[in-house]
């Protein structure tokens, strides 16, 4: 714009963001620099971020317009091209000219010189698209006019963006003067020149006609067009970019040098001497020549070119390929991501990518940029798991240098994911990667301490198991790697040193150098083994130990390794809940004892000893491995070895078949290291009672195990270790032997009479196929056994010590101190189901006064085991059996023999729940039910299955996350059916205390939340309105809504609050769910969730409840559909189809254990599904095929729904697991349960509670009345509110009759007799309070009393006590 604009002196000067203000839909973010020429800011849209270059008008005559008009002309022109950014918009104001573009972070001028730095293949990769974007820009007969790194823009994946086109700047410079020059071209400062020097004119040939102006640029004038500018100015400009890229930012030119190559006083070609590829080199002399007629186009360069300076690929693959991605419709991350990796194993062939030679496979850099850049902004899960393997399977193809520049930064950026799966996925994709690295950059070399590890350092506390246990599984290789590059770099330095000759000092000082570095690694790395060690969670544990803790020994060193590991491991054994951790100390105790040597062994012994006389046979078994692996690597000394022997020998008759198989091996590899005389001498005798001929050959295990002896039966074994006189029993056994020892041989022994109680023990043992071998190996075995019922017995009495304490906590019943009808109580162990229990009267506990389930025995007689597993039971057993016998009662003999079995099947050992029952009153009550039985009814016991005993493992394995789940059910079902239930004593009196008319159309629900502090109600009139429930009465009594939600649109229909959170979700018609967020002063927007109404219908219900992993909004539709939408996933995690029959869904809800929910129809079909397998397993029909206008779930009874339909005024209580009607409320003069007469109305809004005492409900419908109803005791029961049209000499009575099995609670109508005060009165009466139109719903809310909420289809909200 010349020396006409150079020359202004600006009037006024504003800041950028003054100029902004005046612009619609643009918000000021930050000032991005300003010259005399434009001032630049950054701002947003809604689409993202902008650039907006500011001119600030000081001459009004200046032809902006026309500028404008070129500029829109340009942007057309340009507007199907990939490589072009043009100014996608100009505003003009009376201030200002105004340029808007799309912002990109780095230029190519920032890209230059930010790590990590660009590589040859990039240049040539950022070279090539910048021919081509110039290529695109020449076909549409546009030229740039300002080509320099600041105007070209670089992506996050390299691609290239030319921008900044300069059509209203001079094409023209005078070259005696370099106002012009700073002015409009030197905006950065740099004094950098890349303007092609035939556009540098002298003044008197530049104006010739108007030498008078000395050589002033007069922008009205025709005599400099921005049309005199043509492609090869832009080609030399183009060509000084390419060198300063090439050259690590050395600028060819500034103005000085430019005008002196002009003139031929200056040569640039030293600077391309630095151009290390000579076709580059070659390409950029020619672009840069003086001459412009000798200069090509950017197409002949590109085909000059091909396969020279630029691969073959560039023009065969890579730019059709990455172009998508750039050009409009933008793909998404998610789908860009998925769309490589499908496509990786193409682009690993047209890219020629050599697996055996990484170095050579540099393009693939292109490709991970696109990838890193992507994983940035992925949102959904799978998606990142994607993103992981793609970076992993591109690490396998290149160089260290690329892993750790390129790789590991985008792979450390998903260590922050929100998702634990993504953090856990990220430790073992670094691991992987990283295992493969062979050399290191020297840069690099603190790369694990410095980088990589703090940035993983959190994920040692991570809140997840899984996260922690993935750290754990890879920490042992992540230091292994951390050590081998600590070495490759020491061996690079001490070559480097070998080969500059240097002196000892500095070898002993590298040396010095590289043990500290070891010693900081070692430490870093030992901070995070001690805290997986001391990790709450077992798992963590175990999968270190697993996972390459003899790693870990090798990396420590000897001392450290039994310092810190050895030390840690120790404790493992503490836990006697956990066997899998004690089984897998074992396993891998022998890699840490191996490194350490034999001087662990003395540790190690009576850390062994204890695994041999574990509880847990899979933990002996392990044990047993360990010490023969010891023994092998002869980390055992003699005398330990035959303490050993003498100990394990006894288990070659044990009737486990993996500890026999333990000892043989044992046995063998002691065999194999002892000497002839010790094997012959101490050996042999040991083991030849337990073989049933003599074998020499003891170190083959095949032949060892062929020739044992038949081994205890297990039933012997059991029975002999859960028995409560276990010494006396052995003080018999040894008599007995020593009574055999003296008999003579063919002769029966003469055993003395025993006592009543071990005569019947032996009795019972010889009954289960006890022999006289038998009980010479139980004597042999006799410590062990002794041990393991020690062991038992202390964790059944710790397990006692704790259901003793958990019963004293309210809402817990202790089941050894709860007597039914003079007996005790047992508890089934084999179906791992804990029945709820009642006291001896048949009344609840105390404890589980406010539980939902209470006692209906005629409700789950018929219920059977897999409904009571989905429902849960709603009595006591009422007997110990499940026979015909015991269940009518009469039968004493069945429940005394059911006891003594008891006795046959109780065991201290946690491994024998699988038995039947198992008593919960104690030995004393044992022993006291024992001695009061006959003795031929004592000698009676009962027989199992060969595959319960098979189950012993299983069921032990199971029974802590059993005792888990038994305490989250209980805890469940101990929650209150309201968080803040009436008092007991409570029943609205009806009296109005607020009348709400914010609503200008009908009111069509009503959800309280629940801590009570608002409540919600939503309308027709597209509004949601929040109120405060303390404000309804008191003294600060405010008639008002808190807040008002109107932006959702529609009509609202449904409405609820998110469970235990003050969120709100609302679906209107339109298609819309809204979640939104209540604070203190403001209502915060979360979620919104888009239904496709064409496919699933308008949303007609709507709950919310959290499973705790998820929070499920769950939604029903008129066409059959219900969905559960994940608010935390933001997506539907289950979706269920109604079956069209049935009719269109009216109403659902959702059971509070969240197994099951219940749907009504149009058709009066009432559906339950089972939300485990999500199918439908019961369908309820009203006899008269009636709608059901609201559903919800009985407080109480578990299998109980309640239901109102348009019938009669009809409320009907179902089982839906009988499918019977249990109850129904009949508010008509029609016959009840008539199916022929109905008078057109119907309960459209309910709301069930239940205190102490009582249950009751409240309903309110098309009659306009709220009424009252108490489930307990019916006579109670009355209208709370009349409707406003109703005759007020009637009243109504309630009464209870049983019809066809249905308990029926009828009103009844009765018209009062005329007295005094039905005489009219000269004083006008006071306006009913009632509803005048239909009641939609009901509902009650606490604050200092308890409130009634009613709301009606006129809009109108009224709030009773």
């Amino acid at each position: 714009m010349g020396n006409q604009l150079t020359g202004i002196a600006p009037s006024q000067i504003l800041p950028v963001e003054q100029y902004l203000s005046d612009v619609p839909d643009y918000e000021f973010e930050t000032n991005q620099g300003s010259t005399r020429f434009f001032k630049v800011a950054r701002a947003r849209c809604k689409e993202g971020l902008a650039i907006v270059k500011v001119f600030v008008i000081h001459d009004p005559s200046l032809p902006l317009s026309t500028h404008r008009d070129k500029l829109e002309e340009i942007s057309q022109r340009l507007k199907g091209t990939s490589n072009c950014l043009p100014f996608q918009k100009a505003i003009q104001s009376e201030k200002a000219a105004l340029l808007f573009r799309q912002y990109v972070k780095d230029s190519l001028y920032d890209r230059i010189s930010t790590r990590p730095f660009l590589n040859s293949i990039e240049k040539k990769w950022i070279a090539f698209q910048m021919l081509c974007a110039l290529n695109q820009c020449h076909k549409v007969k546009v030229c740039h006019g300002d080509i320099k790194s600041e105007n070209i823009m670089i992506t996050g994946w390299n691609w290239v963006l030319i921008t900044d086109f300069a059509s209203f700047k001079p094409t023209y410079l005078p070259e005696d003067n370099p106002s012009d020059f700073s002015y409009f071209f030197d905006t950065s400062r740099r004094r950098t020149c890349y303007i092609a020097p035939e556009r540098f004119v002298e003044s008197g040939l530049k104006n010739t006609d108007n030498a008078g102006q000395s050589g002033n640029i007069d922008l009205t004038s025709s005599e400099v067009k921005t049309g005199d500018l043509n492609p090869a100015m832009d080609i030399f400009s183009l060509g000084c970019v390419i060198t300063e890229l090439f050259t690590e930012g050395t600028s060819p030119f500034d103005l000085s040098q430019l005008l002196a190559y002009r003139s031929g006083e200056y040569s640039p070609w030293k600077i391309l001497e630095k151009i290390e590829d000579p076709s580059i080199r070659e390409l950029v002399r020619h672009m840069m020549q003086k001459d412009p007629n000798h200069r090509l186009s950017a197409e002949e360069y590109l085909i000059k070119q091909r396969g020279k300076a630029f691969p073959e690929y560039f023009y065969t693959y890579l730019k059709l390929y990455l172009q998508k991605f750039a050009v409009s419709p933008i793909i998404p991350a998610d789908d860009r991501i998925h769309f490589i990796s499908s496509d990786l194993p193409q682009s690993l062939k047209n890219l020629k990518i050599d697996e055996t030679n990484v170095e050579r496979n540099n393009a693939l850099v292109l490709l991970i940029s696109l990838v890193g850049s992507s994983s940035r902004d992925i949102h959904f899960y799978e998606s990142r798991l994607t993103g992981l393997d793609l970076l992993l399977k591109l690490s396998k193809y290149v160089s260290a240098d690329i892993i750790l520049d390129r790789i590991i930064p985008y792979m450390l950026h998903f260590a922050n994911d929100p998702f634990p799966r993504v953090r856990a996925k990220t430790i073992e994709t670094i691991t992987d990667c990283l295992s493969d690295i062979k050399n290191v950059p020297r840069s690099d070399s603190n790369v694990f301490p410095e980088y990589i590890f703090p940035n993983l350092t959190h994920l040692v506390h991570d809140e997840v198991a899984l996260v922690r246990a993935a750290y754990a599984e890879n920490i042992a290789h992540l230091a292994e790697t951390a050590l081998r590059v600590l070495e490759m770099t020491q061996l690079q330095e001490l070559s480097e040193i070998d080969i500059k000759e240097d002196s000892e000092d500095s070898q002993y000082m590298l040396e010095s150098s590289y043990d500290v570095e070891l010693q900081t690694l070692q430490e870093m790395i030992q901070q995070k083994v001690v805290t997986l060690l001391s990790d709450p969670d077992n798992l963590v544990k175990q999968t270190l130990l697993q996972s390459g803790i003899t790693r870990l020994c090798v990396f420590f060193g000897r001392q450290k390794a039994n310092d810190v590991l050895l030390s840690h491991m120790i404790t493992f054994l503490n836990d006697k809940y956990d066997w899998k951790l004690r089984g897998s100390f074992f396993e891998n105790i022998v890699g840490v004892a191996a490194y350490v040597g034999w001087q662990s062994s003395s540790i190690l012994k009576p850390l062994l000893e204890q695994g041999l006389s574990d509880p847990e046979e899979y933990v002996v078994h392990k044990a047993l491995g360990a010490i023969k692996s010891l023994s092998e690597l002869g980390l055992l000394q003699k005398p330990m070895l035959q303490e050993f022997v003498q100990e394990i020998v006894p288990f070659l008759a044990h009737p486990g078949i993996w500890i026999r198989q333990g000892a043989v091996g044992f046995v063998a590899a002691v065999a194999r290291i002892m000497n002839i005389a010790d094997l012959h001498c101490n050996l042999l005798p040991q083991v030849a009672p337990f073989l049933k001929q003599h074998v020499l050959q003891l170190d083959k295990e095949p032949i060892v195990l062929n020739a044992l002896d038949e081994p205890i039966p297990r039933s012997v074994f059991d029975y002999v270790l859960r028995s409560t006189s276990i010494d006396a029993m052995f003080e018999t056994l040894n008599n007995r032997k020593y009574i055999r020892s003296i008999s003579r041989s063919g002769h029966r022994p003469g055993y003395p009479e025993l006592e009543e109680n071990l005569a019947q023990v032996f009795r019972k043992l010889t009954s289960l196929g006890m022999t006289e071998t038998h009980e010479t190996k139980l004597l042999a075995m006799k410590d062990f056994i002794t041990k393991l019922h020690r062991s038992r017995a202390g964790s059944m009495e710790n397990s006692a010590s704790s259901n003793i304490e958990e019963g004293q906590r309210p809402g817990v019943l202790a089941l050894q101190h709860v007597p039914y009808t003079g007996r005790f109580l047992t508890r089934r162990h084999a179906d791992l189901h804990k029945p709820k229990e009642q006291t001896a009267d048949g009344q609840t506990s105390p404890g589980t006064r406010r539980k939902k389930k209470v006692v209906h025995q005629d409700s789950s007689a018929a219920m059977n085991a897999e409904w009571k597993k989905m429902f849960g039971s709603s009595e006591s057993e009422k007997s110990l059996s499940s026979s015909p016998k015991s269940k009518s009662g009469g039968d004493k003999y069945d429940l005394d023999k059911r006891s003594t079995s008891t006795l046959s099947s109780q065991s201290a050992s946690s491994s024998m729940v699988n038995v039947s029952h198992v008593s919960s009153s104690g030995e004393a009550g044992l022993k006291r039910s024992t001695s009061q039985q006959p003795a031929d009814k004592q000698s009676h016991q009962t027989r199992y299955a060969s595959c319960k005993w098979d189950l012993r493992a299983l069921v032990h394995k199971r029974r802590e996350q059993y005792k888990v789940d038994v305490l989250t059910k209980d805890l469940l079902e101990g929650i209150a059916w309201d968080s803040r239930p009436p008092p007991d004593n409570w029943k609205p009196r009806g009296l109005l205390v607020a009348h709400l008319q914010e609503h200008r159309a009908a009111i069509n629900r009503i959800q309280v939340c629940h801590d009570h502090s608002y409540f919600a109600t939503c309308s027709n009139d597209g509004s949601v309105k929040l109120w405060e429930c303390s404000r309804l009465e008191g003294k600060s009594v405010v008639n008002r809504s808190k807040h008002t939600l109107t932006k959702q649109g529609g009509r609202i229909k449904c409405l609820t609050f998110c469970e235990a959170s003050h969120a709100v979700a609302s679906a209107s018609d339109n298609g819309t769910i809204h979640v939104n967020r209540i604070t203190t002063d403001r209502v915060q927007p979360e979620e919104q969730i888009n239904v496709d109404i064409t496919k699933h219908g308008h949303v007609v219900d709507l709950t919310h409840f959290d499973t705790g992993a998820q929070s499920v909004l769950a939604y029903a539709t008129v066409n059959g559909h219900l969905i559960g939408w994940d608010l935390r996933a933001n997506r539907a995690v289950w979706e269920l189809k109604n079956n069209p029959r049935d009719g269109l869904i009216t109403s659902f809800a959702v059971n509070h254990t969240q197994c099951w929910l219940a749907l009504g129809t149009s058709s009066g079909a009432q559906v339950c599904w089972d939300m485990r397998f999500q199918l439908p397993i019961n369908t309820i029909t009203h006899p008269a095929n009636a709608r059901v206008r609201k559903l919800i779930m009985h407080p109480k009874d578990q299998p109980w729904i309640v239901s109102a339909f348009q019938w009669n005024n009809e409320v009907s209580m179902w089982d839906v697991e009988t499918g019977a009607r249990q109850k129904s409320l009949w508010a008509s003069a029609a016959p009840p349960l008539s199916i022929s007469q109905n008078n057109n109305h119907a309960v459209h809004g309910m709301h069930i509670a239940a205190t102490d005492t009582k249950l009751f409900l409240l309903t309110g419908g098309s009659d306009m009345r709220v009424r009252f109803w108490d489930l307990t005791y019916p006579a109670n029961s009355f209208i709370m509110s009349h409707g406003a049209v109703d005759l007020p000499n009637v009243s109504y009575s309630y009464r209870s009759q049983l019809i066809d099995g249905t308990e029926v609670i009828q009103e009844v109508c009765t018209k009062k007799q005329a007295n005094s005060d039905d005489i009219p009165r000269r004083v006008p009466e006071a306006p009913p309070t009632g509803h005048h139109d239909i009641i939609s719903d009901v509902n009650i809310c606490q604050s200092s009393q308890c409130l009634v909420i009613t709301g009606s289809r006129d809009g109108v909200v009224k709030v009773w006590k």
